[in-house]
């Protein structure tokens, strides 16, 4: 049988029947504003451009660092900064919370968490303990090992140690009451036996000693003040009475 001519509005209706995938591989974007790009591996391309000028585009790696270099702005110069424990030498360090007793409240309050170092001056050969707080560094607690210095355990728990000392760490010496806890019995128990060999090797060195002659010698010049102040008003007082009686005499005259 022969087959029967088509009208060309048939062939139309046929087109628009079975269209092209819209997101397949090779689908166009015809009659949307996007016919000059085409799909391909990967993503979008001209479709106009030559398969050349693709490949070198295609060779492109995506995730490759930038080899950009940029200069700041600001330089910045180094600065060294100076700890004071540059001549000491470690001989613990433990990170632990730190508290000091509060005589007026009666109660404890936290004084810092960080490292806790027992150090030995390597000239000297004194030993104290420095305590910074974390990220700060600001010092909590800064006091030569006094010999006599007793650790006691607070309320029974291992891990802490009470004791009471001369603490310059607010550039003023203060008498406080602290108390540490360490993270582990052996760490506390490490700290002890540090603390006390320190202890033992200050009392060698007289450092009890060094200590009374100053407080003696601070009690003196504050006592020397005292005398010239109480002089000094002695002194004032004779000058009034002495300008009264003037003035008495004066007034008896006339």
């Amino acid at each position: 049988m022969a087959e029967e001519p088509t009208t060309k509005g048939e062939k139309e209706e046929e087109t628009k029947v079975a269209p092209t995938p819209i997101f397949g591989q090779g689908s166009t974007f015809a009659g949307t504003g996007f016919s000059g790009f085409s799909m391909n591996s990967g993503g979008f391309a001209s479709s106009g451009t030559s398969e050349a000028s693709g490949g070198t585009a295609a060779a492109a790696n995506p995730e490759e660092e930038c080899q950009a270099e940029f200069k700041p702005v600001v330089q910045l110069e180094k600065a060294e900064v100076t700890t004071g424990e540059e001549s000491e030498e470690v001989k613990l360090e433990y990170k632990a919370k730190l508290y000091r007793y509060d005589f007026e409240k009666q109660e404890w309050k936290e004084r810092g968490v960080g490292p806790c170092r027992i150090l030995e001056d390597k000239k000297t050969k004194k030993t104290r303990v420095l305590m910074r707080r974390d990220k700060l560094h600001k010092i909590c607690a800064n006091f030569l090992i006094m010999p006599g210095t007793a650790l006691q355990n607070h309320q029974g728990n291992d891990k802490t140690w009470v004791w009471s000392t001369p603490d310059f760490s607010e550039e003023e010496m203060k008498t406080e009451l602290f108390t540490i806890r360490f993270g582990t019995v052996e760490k506390a128990n490490e700290f002890k036996e540090a603390f006390e060999a320190g202890m033992k090797a200050n009392e060698e060195l007289g450092i009890l000693d060094e200590s009374k002659e100053a407080e003696s010698k601070e009690e003196g010049e504050e006592k020397k003040k005292e005398d010239g102040v109480d002089e000094l008003a002695k002194g004032l007082a004779d000058v009034k009475v002495e300008g009264e009686e003037k003035k008495e005499e004066e007034e008896s005259k006339e």
